[in-house]
């Protein structure tokens, strides 16, 4: 199976570079984030006619998560059930051809000061515990936008970036718990030592620069085998496109 996960920034806008998306690289199941709409304004129709079926969490404006599959969706948990009644369109996770996908949107955080940035570590520690428990599931797949840099080389500029928000100790510190539980960074391990991005600011020339952070992960448990991986930087440099690239694997 070839999965992908993109934070597509608006699925009413991005739907055309999606649809290409997809079906150049023979995606079977997509996991997305900030979708933008609510639930019944997803235009699932039209994924619907190319043989994916849709599981939505929307939400009006901002947020939303979603999971397309070409096979059958089973067993679908919102983020409310997890995260303590939280009722932000973040988390979404189904059961499909035997193995756990999640597509989540971490909150940004805004700055370090901030009240969301106490939000933000408070969703991830939810998170964190939630993990635990999916240790003994022996397939389980968690991908999205974390808005965190794991360490120095997924930040062009690491000084710049030191200490301001994506890059603080506290959230790297949260990622790396996962790690320490057991997951694997997919496309890190598959990348040990190079500088890699899959997100570039709109504004002073950042993409054709490369000056980027690296804040899309795809984190599996041990008894996945994942046979490669990489950035879909191409779809970046589309016309109108989200400020992130997708991000694909093949198990």
């Amino acid at each position: 199976m070839k999965i992908a996960t993109w934070n597509v920034n608006s699925i009413r806008v991005r739907i055309e570079p999606l649809l290409d998306f997809i079906k150049e690289h023979n995606i079977d199941i997509i996991l997305l984030q900030e979708i933008k709409c609510r639930t019944e304004d997803f235009p699932a129709y039209i994924f619907d006619e190319l043989g994916y079926n849709c599981s939505i969490f929307g939400q009006k404006t901002y947020n939303g998560v979603a999971i397309l599959s070409k096979y059958i969706i089973d067993d679908v948990k919102f983020g409310t059930e997890i995260f303590g009644g939280d009722i932000q369109a973040r988390y979404i996770e189904a059961l499909i051809n035997g193995y756990s996908f999640a597509s989540i949107y971490v909150p940004n955080g805004q700055f370090p000061e901030s009240p969301a940035y106490q939000y933000k570590l408070d969703f991830l520690e939810t998170l964190i515990n939630y993990l635990k428990q999916t240790m003994a599931n022996s397939k389980y797949i968690l991908a999205g936008d974390f808005n965190i840099t794991m360490t120095d080389n997924d930040v062009y500029d690491p000084k710049l970036w030191k200490d301001k928000i994506c890059c603080t100790d506290k959230e790297r510190n949260k990622l790396k718990d996962i790690i320490n539980l057991g997951y694997k960074d997919i496309i890190r391990l598959l990348n040990p030592d190079e500088q890699i991005y899959t997100w570039w600011d709109y504004r002073r020339d950042a993409l054709l620069k490369n000056r980027g952070l690296r804040l899309d992960y795809f984190f599996t448990n041990p008894d996945v085998n994942v046979k490669n991986g990489y950035i879909a930087k191409q779809i970046r440099e589309q016309h109108r496109p989200s400020d992130h690239a997708p991000v694909a694997i093949e198990i």
